[in-house]
């Protein structure tokens, strides 16, 4: 027993000291790893990355493991350290994703519903045996990967493996089995080496809430995705005629799906054919009060059908210029942003997001913010803001109209003749960088609850609207 703890620790410590650093950095350089095979960017900055992070050079040994809702999806690494930990890191992401014989290629579309995990190993060390009770004696059930060898069949199962086939039988049969050597191959006396795992799992990352799931968006992926498929045969009955220009900023509706998610996903729809390498969703606090700018610093964004990453590195490099807080609250309740990220993360998976949510006295600074993001060609804008709210549909429509002509024209002044809108600071803001910037805008769709409820008489208008 003495000697398997010591065994044990041994193993641990000669894991290099780059073991400790944390879940986001290493599984997000897997995450980009696979996008970038859906995109035509470059999303991981190797220069930087081993300048903040100078162990990404050392030789590594990790296992990529891929996982959607729970079930593997994909699992590639290597056993021995023979590249770097950079390079090893990204190849066995990319092989986990594509070249996992088991299963088919990865998706774009399953991009957004995997979750990432993964491990770094110890190089293995031969368990001396000479029968199996001995060996068992030995192996540390929860503790020990193994990797089992005889002639040219070789398998290996992580440790991880042990949460599903808990005891050393169940265990060793199965990777008997998976070696080709048939259930009972420990009476071959095949060669059992050791190792074990730092773990990084995307399932430790700090996630922003999601309390408007169940309210505004179903809390259910299958749900979800049921809103997104009929609004898209919907728009297909309607024959409606998308724009041909890829837009660098959209005006989208924050109610609920049944009343507004059409008009915002037919900015959705347009927008994946951006190749930008983040979606920067700016949205009114509608129930904290404070003054400036609030940037959420939450490692992922959380989604029915899965998770989303915060852009940590851009955010941080944009927060030298601009004085963001990080007030939780604000962004732990807020609905105008949290309704985006369904759509992100079923029409653009690939992407970063981050969030901004705006109190009062920012007007100079979210136009100097959004010029700033616009300058950026690896940018997409959100701005989330419904209509005016709660008149009978005519007034509606004559107080929408204002709001609509002032964003066709490209004339932030033309708000001032009547316009109202809950996100009224950043329609405006949009505006003046987009005439600053030279942008075109054309409106992509208007209605009003009316047109999901049937009530005229007390409504909220909707807007979608795309910038160029």
């Amino acid at each position: 027993m003495m000697y398997r703890l010591f065994l044990f620790y041994f193993l641990i410590l000669s894991i290099p000291l780059f073991a400790e650093t944390n879940s986001s950095l290493v599984t997000g350089i897997a995450r980009d790893a696979i996008a970038e095979s859906f995109t035509s960017q470059t999303l991981i900055d190797r220069s930087s990355l081993i300048k903040v992070h100078p162990f990404l050079e050392k030789k590594g040994a990790v296992f990529v493991t891929l996982n959607k809702r729970d079930q593997l999806r994909g699992c590639i690494g290597s056993l021995q350290a023979h590249r770097t930990l950079m390079d090893d890191l990204i190849s066995n992401s990319r092989s986990a994703a594509f070249r996992d014989l088991r299963f088919t290629p990865l998706t774009k579309g399953e991009l957004g519903k995997l979750e990432v995990e993964v491990s770094l190993l110890t190089a293995p060390e031969e368990v001396g045996y000479d029968s199996v009770d001995s060996l068992r004696r030995q192996i540390a059930v929860g503790e020990d990967g193994i990797v089992l060898e005889y002639g040219k069949q070789r398998a290996t199962y992580l440790p991880q493996v042990w949460e599903q086939l808990s005891n050393f039988d169940n265990f060793f049969t199965s990777l008997c089995q998976k070696s080709g050597l048939g259930q009972g191959c420990l009476s071959l006396h095949p060669k059992v080496s050791r190792y074990h795992v730092k773990k990084y799992s995307e399932k430790s990352l700090i996630r922003r809430p999601t309390p408007n799931a169940g309210l505004f968006y179903p809390k259910a992926c299958s749900e979800t995705e049921a809103w997104f498929t009929t609004f898209e045969k919907r728009a297909q009955q309607r024959q409606e005629k998308m724009p041909k220009h890829i837009p660098r900023a959209l005006i989208v509706p924050h109610a609920g799906y049944v009343y507004s998610g059409y008009t915002a996903n037919l900015a959705y729809t347009l927008a994946q054919k951006s190749s930008t390498k983040r979606v920067i969703v700016i949205g009114p606090s509608h129930r904290v009060y404070f003054e400036g700018l609030s940037a959420a610093s939450y490692e992922a964004f959380q989604t029915p059908c899965g998770l989303l990453r915060n852009d940590e590195q851009y955010l941080q490099r944009l927060s030298e210029k601009f004085a963001f807080g990080f007030l939780k609250e604000a962004h732990s309740k807020e609905h105008s942003t949290e309704v985006q990220l369904p759509f992100i993360n079923n029409y653009m998976p690939e992407k970063k997001v981050i969030e901004i949510i705006y109190g009062n006295h920012v007007k100079g600074t979210l136009t100097k913010l959004m010029v700033e993001l616009l300058k950026d060609p690896d940018n997409l804008l959100v701005i989330s803001s419904d209509l005016s709210h709660y008149y009978a549909k005519k007034s509606a429509h004559q107080k929408d109209f204002i709001c609509l002509d002032a964003v066709e024209k490209m004339d932030s002044r033309l708000l001032e003749k009547g316009c109202e809108a809950c996100g009224y600071v950043g329609i405006e803001a949009l505006l003046k960088a987009a005439e600053t910037l030279g942008l075109k805008s054309q409106l992509l769709d208007y209605r009003t609850s009316a047109d999901a409820s049937g009530d005229n008489s007390s409504v909220v208008g909707y807007m979608s609207a795309s910038f160029w």
